[in-house]
């Protein structure tokens, strides 16, 4: 029985070594028009496969919807400002000693040594007010439109 003398099988880096060495050949013994239009076919193929891939990164990764999400959130967040500057701390003036509004209350700290602490604990409550607002609107908002209930179909 005579063997098979089979050649090993390339690398993939000897096949594309071997590939780009045949196109060059090629490309060298094509007229310029022939050879611009095929350059101009590769790079609009290679163009395309990125394109692609960058639209399957988008879809995967669920970017669009976190841009969306991000611009509301944000635009959310504008409109809790203006309530909580025109409704909020106009109302806490009423109760609030000195008639200063919630975010310039402050507790001024003594020390032994004559050093003086100025805690703005009115801008801290401020900060938390104006954070759970923004978590009940955006709660109330994904139970309103049955957000919960959706789910990505596999």
């Amino acid at each position: 029985m005579a063997k098979d003398t089979a050649k090993s099988p390339l690398t993939s880096k000897q096949n594309e070594e071997r590939e780009a060495k045949e196109v060059a050949t090629k490309l060298r013994n094509m007229r310029s028009v022939a050879r611009a239009e095929v350059v101009n076919e590769v790079v609009t193929r290679q163009f395309s496969k990125q394109i692609d891939g960058f639209l399957d990164f988008l879809r995967d990764q669920s970017v669009i919807g976190i841009g969306i999400g991000l611009v509301l959130g944000t635009q959310l967040k504008t409109v809790v400002d203006s309530m909580t500057n025109g409704l909020v701390l106009p109302l806490t003036q009423l109760v609030l000693p000195n008639q200063r509004s919630l975010t310039e209350q402050v507790w001024v700290v003594h020390s032994i040594h004559h050093r003086v602490a100025t805690l703005n604990w009115g801008t801290i409550v401020y900060s938390v007010f104006n954070f759970l607002l923004v978590a009940a609107i955006v709660y109330a908002i994904f139970k309103v439109l049955k957000l919960d209930r959706l789910s990505k179909k596999k």
